[in-house]
């Protein structure tokens, strides 16, 4: 390497220690021989002043040296104080010193953790690059970066067996309905939309709920009517008020194209009880439901949920709790959406 003789003759010696590994010389006589070397350079270079410093065009250990040649402005000079190869007239000094003390040991053990050796794993790499204790003559501590305390254990990856859809359970099974009572209405700050509602779900369980009922119910038939609610839908918060569930009513147009809704309140059968659940007629009601019924599972069950007979039904069968039937108003026609 033509650049590395010319550069810095110095450093030759330690190129010439280094052929002799080829011949089996023990790693550690080899390491001492380095240390040594280095030791001399550095005091060399403390007795010298700062024009007499050695100057090399390149650093022989950059993987550029053979394809790119650097202007003459741009040369290296060794660091006095720790060895470190500053590229001038970039690094006025050693950008972190304390770390570089001679050796690339601190890289190495930096980039460890990234760098995936091209063969041999990281313990040959961490071999060929001696550790700064190793340069001063001493030994590794037990259990640093390097060795065989070094070494972790890949944990086997086991594929994930995908599980199949439960294809014969009903989304309807999912969504809490129950049996519900107003207790409370109130407005809505800046709404004329909006009630706001205090609603007992179950004996001593009070839940408040935002619904747009304003418009289509007068405030004293709301209060203290037993209604029909979904539970576990996700919390949401309406103009700044948060809704826990959600009352359940009919809504048709009016007539076709015009943009008006008739929305009515589900009624619930006569000797209902706050906390009744309602289920499909004919099956039995769940014995637990999820936390939460997500948006894309209640919006197919909606889809299903008309008013037939003047019966409140999903997917043709009638809603039903303990008492009875849940039914719509006389005067919604069949067909009505429930939301």
């Amino acid at each position: 390497n033509n650049h590395f003789i010319n550069a810095d003759p110095s450093y030759n010696l330690v190129f010439a220690l280094s052929s002799l590994q080829n011949n089996q010389m023990a790693t550690s006589t080899l390491d001492e021989c380095v240390a040594k070397v280095d030791f001399l350079i550095l005091e060399v270079g403390r007795g010298m002043d700062g024009s007499d410093v050695p100057r090399m065009t390149m650093d022989p250990e950059d993987p550029w040296a053979e394809i790119w040649t650097p202007p003459p402005s741009v040369y290296k000079v060794r660091c006095l104080k720790t060895g470190y190869l500053m590229t001038k007239p970039f690094e006025r000094e050693n950008p972190m010193p304390g770390h570089f003390t001679g050796t690339d040991g601190y890289l190495v053990r930096l980039l460890r953790p990234v760098i995936k050796p091209k063969s041999g794993g990281g313990d040959a790499a961490a071999a060929a690059a001696p550790a700064p204790a190793a340069l001063a003559g001493g030994k590794s501590p037990g259990g640093g970066m390097g060795g065989e305390h070094g070494k972790t254990e890949k944990k086997e990856k086991h594929a994930k067996v995908p599980q199949p859809p439960a294809a014969d359970e009903d989304p309807f099974v999912k969504a809490h309905l129950q049996v519900a009572k107003v207790v409370d209405v109130g407005y809505v700050d800046n709404s004329d939309k909006l009630y706001l509602c205090k609603v007992e779900v179950s004996p001593g369980e009070i839940r408040q709920v935002v619904t747009g009922l304003r418009k289509y119910v007068p405030e004293d038939e709301l209060k203290g009517r037993m209604v029909l609610t979904i539970l576990n839908l996700k919390v949401a918060k309406l103009a700044g008020q948060v809704s826990e569930a959600m009352i359940l009513a009919t809504e048709v147009e009016v007539s076709p194209g015009s943009g008006e809704f008739s929305v009515k309140l589900l009624n619930v059968p006569a000797g209902a009880a706050i906390g009744d659940q309602v289920f499909e007629d004919g099956k039995p009601a769940p014995n637990a439901y999820p936390k939460e019924c997500k948006s894309k599972i209640w919006d197919t069950v909606k889809d299903k949920l008309k008013v037939v007979g003047g019966k409140a039904t999903y997917d043709g069968k009638p809603l039903t709790c303990a008492s009875g039937v849940c039914f719509a108003d006389p005067s919604v026609p069949d067909g009505a959406s429930i939301k």
